[in-house]
């Protein structure tokens, strides 16, 4: 089992970007002293009224402060970008972290973000295919022609080479069964966000077959996203976590939720948890999310420190 730090680029204008960057860049320092392998940050555009650093750019940073550390996005938002552009970049992160970066993609739902990149959102997923199948052909090296209903690419040849051969990872996220299918339809790495264990059990199932259908090898990844919060009991941690994350939910609704898609708990719980996603689903890698924009610096400090001293060590022995 490998574990990531899902960094939280979102946050509230009472901080400088300066400031939440320089925030960040300590928990990488310290989740690496704590024996995680992997950073990772999503992306979104125009948050307003909260702010939000870019991930690419993000990422390439933090990797320098995580030295050695695998390097994911959860996600990239494919269908608002041209493939050329996550083709080469994506490449280039690659050399960067030395064959360590991992593409992790997604479609989006937000109107705005859509809206002002031009998007029509009832091409989204034409736009998102056409795009994954222009990415793999500039990356598999040679001459490149491509004409389709969204993207042209004239007769050329991308020259950024990725340390990764044939090319980086790719995760594809989603929750619905579409989405999970397509996954196996390329013969990608499917991407939850949720530690439902009931519902990621179906989903690896559907993807199961549609990897059999398609003649594809099973991956060797499969990565999780999930929100984890420790504290000295399992009450103290609920208490304090519905601080931060309860939103419109009574506290009770918020513990069955909390309960169903969350790891919040005890590191014992924590362990046990973690365990039953590995025996039960094969979940090899863990991208935690430890912060959010209420929480202090010190609060996601204190649960890097946990989950490294008390739960990573478990899985390392």
């Amino acid at each position: 089992m490998k574990f990531g730090l899902w960094v939280t680029a979102n946050f509230p204008t009472r901080f400088t970007p300066a400031q939440w960057y320089h925030g960040l860049a300590e928990q990488v320092r310290c989740a690496k002293q704590m024996g995680f392998s992997l950073i990772s940050s999503g992306q979104h555009y125009l948050t307003a009224p909260d702010q939000r650093l870019q991930t690419l750019p993000l990422l390439a940073r933090l990797s320098a402060e995580g030295d050695g550390m695998e390097v994911a996005t959860s996600v990239v938002l494919l269908p608002l970008h041209n493939p050329v552009d996550i083709a080469e970049q994506v490449a280039t992160m690659d050399v960067v972290t030395g064959g360590k970066f991992i593409l992790g993609l997604g479609m989006g739902r937000a109107e705005v973000e859509f809206g002002a990149f031009g998007v029509d959102k009832k091409r989204i997923v034409s736009r998102y295919e056409e795009a994954i199948d222009v990415i793999l052909k500039l990356w598999r090296g040679g001459v490149v022609e491509h004409k389709g209903r969204h993207f042209t690419v004239p007769r050329t040849e991308s020259m950024v080479r990725s340390v990764s051969q044939p090319h980086p990872r790719v995760w594809l996220g989603g929750g619905a069964e579409a989405p999970i299918q397509r996954a196996g339809r390329y013969g990608f790495a499917w991407f939850p966000i949720s530690g439902d264990i009931q519902r990621i059990s179906q989903g690896r199932a559907v993807h199961a077959r549609a990897l059999a259908e398609h003649g594809k090898p099973v991956p060797p990844d499969f990565p999780m996203g999930v929100w984890v919060y420790l504290a000295e009991t399992e009450q103290q941690a609920l208490e304090e976590v519905y601080r931060f994350h309860g939103g419109g939910a009574t506290p009770d609704e918020f513990r069955r939720r909390a309960a169903a898609q969350m790891i919040v708990g005890t590191p014992q719980q924590c362990v046990q948890r973690v365990k039953e996603l590995q025996d039960r689903l094969g979940v090899n890698y863990l991208l935690c999310r430890l912060q959010t924009p209420a929480m202090t610096q010190a609060d996601v400090l204190r649960n890097v420190c946990l989950l490294g001293e008390e739960v990573i060590l478990k899985f390392r022995t």
